[in-house]
Order: structure tokens, then sequence, then C-alpha cells
């Protein structure tokens, strides 16, 4: 038939008309065979060949079809991620509820500055809080910086699984709080000794656990409250850079109130501090060029 399209279904000839309508539709044809009428839907995609013959298979629908654009990953659709998140805020909340005096008495020491102050001891519960803190800090910081990362640079990854990414930056993160806490110890005990330095690397880990806690909602809104990245990242902005004024502060106050040496601190400071976060920040800025993929 000229000017019109014809279908093969079944080893029957179907000519359609001309389509002006959208998926979801249907026309109606007429079998060249048998003078049938039958109902097509318009969900298929148009396939020209020589002679304007389009192919159907009658079971099956469309031979060809279009692939679709996979579903973006989010946080609140990782199953895995979720129950980590659910079992975290579960500790945390129970946590806190048994730890009230002893945050309390942290914060009061943490501004109230005693020669006996470190002889303050910390139950082994009290520890393994803090430190779960600290370690779910560098799990919300690498959640962050994969969001980030996937929002305003690359959404591909030369790996296939987002889960990984996100385990990548978590063991950078973690590796660099081992290696300050080493740095810090090594460096305090030889020129400060043991006493000052256990009572440092005690405000030091409270100051980490303070991190996590603050961090923790942040993330949760992002995850599953579609808070803005713009806002989240002025309020981890915030919580970051609060946190190294309470560390600039407690240690001036440990180890350099009562002798001065403001050069000294300044150099103390920057070599375990500044320099070690900068080396951060270039190190994940390297790791995400070698992750996406460079076309």
């Amino acid at each position: 038939m000229e000017n019109s399209d014809s279908v093969s279904i079944s080893n029957t000839i179907y000519s359609l008309p001309s389509q002006g309508g959208g998926g979801g539709e249907s026309v109606g044809c007429e079998s060249v065979s048998t003078g049938e009428s039958v109902s097509l839907p318009l969900y298929y995609r148009e396939i020209f060949y020589p002679g304007d013959t389009l192919y159907y298979t009658a079971h099956e629908g469309p031979s060809y079809g279009v692939a679709g654009d996979p579903i973006p990953y989010t946080i609140h659709g990782d199953s895995l991620l979720t129950l980590l998140l659910i079992l975290s805020f579960v500790v945390l909340t129970v946590s806190v509820a048994q730890s009230r005096r002893f945050i309390g008495r942290q914060l009061k020491d943490f501004f109230y500055i005693s020669r006996n102050d470190s002889n303050i001891s910390e139950t082994s519960l009290e520890i393994r809080f803090q430190f779960f803190l600290v370690i779910l800090s560098c799990l919300l910081m690498a959640i962050a910086t994969q969001q980030y990362v996937t929002k305003y640079i690359t959404e591909t990854f030369i790996v296939d699984s987002e889960l990984i990414v996100i385990s990548i930056f978590f063991a950078v993160y973690l590796g660099f709080q081992f290696f300050k806490g080493l740095s810090y110890t090594i460096v305090n005990l030889v020129f400060f000794g043991k006493r000052l330095n256990q009572f440092w690397m005690k405000m030091l880990l409270f100051i980490g656990a303070s991190q996590g806690m603050l961090l923790f909602p942040a993330i949760l809104l992002i995850a599953y409250f579609n808070l803005s990245l713009k806002s989240a990242a002025f309020y981890l902005s915030f919580i970051l850079f609060f946190t190294e004024i309470l560390t600039i502060y407690k240690g001036w106050s440990i180890f350099f109130r009562q002798n001065g040496g403001f050069l000294q601190y300044f150099l103390y400071f920057c070599t375990l501090e500044i320099i070690p976060l900068l080396s951060l920040v270039a190190g994940i800025g390297v790791l995400i060029d070698d992750l996406k993929y460079n076309f």
C-alpha cells in the first residue's frame, strides 16, 4: 500500500495510518490478508527500513526499544547504609541517655583548667562510646563527600557501586584520624610528658566525639528530608570550623597558657593540625580524580 506504514505480526500484515500520537495510545489498523480490524498500542519505537516497514512480535511487543535512564543513587534507597544509620541512631540515643553525667562533666572540664584534671578517669563504656562517635563521624563525612562529588563533580565512577565509593572515603577519613592521634602522641610525649599527653588525648577524643554527634542530624536531613547540599555544606563547614577552634583553645590552655610561647604554639598547631588537614583535602581531591571517569 502506498503512503502508509505496515506492521508484520504473526505473519499477518497490518496497515497503520500515519502516527501522530504518543506512547500509551491506540490506533486502529486493518489486516491486509484477512480484512479484520485490530487495535495496536503506540508504545513502540518506529524502526524504518526500505519500504517503510515496521516489524513487531505478537507476544513480546516491539522488537526494539529505548533503554531507560538508570535510577539515581540515593542514601535512603540503599538498604545497607540505611540499616547502618538506623543502628547508629539507636546506639547514639541510648549512649547519650546513659552518659549524660559524663558529657556534662567533660563540658565542665573543657572550659575549666586545673592541674588535677588529667587524673580524672573514664570508664571503659565512656571510652568506647567516644570511639564509636569518632568512627561515626568518619562515616558521616564519607557520606557527605560522596553526595557533594555526585552533585557537583561527577555521577560516574570507575567502581560499580556507590557504596564502595563511600567505603573508600570512610577508610581515608578513619586513617587520617589514626595518623593525627599518633602524631600528637609522639610529639607530646617528647616535649610535654605522659601526664599532659593523656589529658590532651582525652580532650581530643571528646572533641571528635562531639563532632560526630553534631554531624549526624545534618546527614539524616540530607538523606531522608531532602535538605539542600548548599545548606548542609554551610552547616558542616560551621561544625568543622567550630571544632577546630575548640582544638586550638584546648591545646593552648593545656600546653602553652602558663609558659606563653605564642610562636611555639603556632608552629606546634600548624605542624600537627593545619598541615595534615590541608594534606587531607589535597589527597581527597586526587582520590576523586582517580575515581571518576576521565573522558
